[in-house]
C-alpha cells in the first residue's frame, strides 16, 4: 500500500473519531480544551461588538470543520443559508447565555440537522 491509498481511509478514521469524540463529550457534560471566543459564554460574545465581530468569524470557522468532519464521514450536513447561521446561534444563546459560544454553535448545528 503506498501512503496515497492509506491517506484517505486514516483521515476518514480520525474524521469519524473526531465526531464520535465530540459527541459523546457533548453528552456526557465533559471539558473539551476549545480554543478562541468559542470558549467563553454566550454573553461574553454579545458583549461588545469587537467580540460580536470575533464570534462571527469563529462561528462560520467551526460551523466549516463540523461540516468538514460529517462530509468525511458520510453523515449528513445541515440545510441552512450561511446568512442564517449567526442569527441561529444569537437564538440558541438567548436561551442560555451562561453557555460557551462552542456549546451553542454545536447545539444550533444539530437542531438544524433535524
Amino acid at each position: 500500500m503506498t501512503w496515497w491509498t492509506i491517506k484517505p481511509s486514516l483521515f476518514a478514521s480520525i474524521a469519524f473519531g473526531a465526531s464520535v469524540c465530540v459527541a459523546s463529550a457533548q453528552d456526557a457534560k465533559v471539558s473539551v480544551e476549545m480554543v478562541g471566543v468559542g470558549s467563553m459564554s454566550c454573553a461574553h460574545w454579545r458583549s461588545t461588538e469587537e467580540h460580536r465581530l470575533e464570534g462571527t468569524v469563529w462561528i462560520h470557522g467551526f460551523w466549516t470543520g463540523l461540516n468538514y468532519v460529517a462530509a468525511a464521514s458520510g453523515q449528513t450536513q445541515p440545510r441552512i443559508s450561511v446568512s442564517s447561521i449567526v442569527a441561529e446561534v444569537e437564538k440558541t444563546c438567548a436561551r442560555k447565555a451562561s453557555q460557551t459560544l462552542a456549546s451553542a454553535v454545536w447545539t444550533t448545528y444539530l437542531e438544524a440537522k433535524r
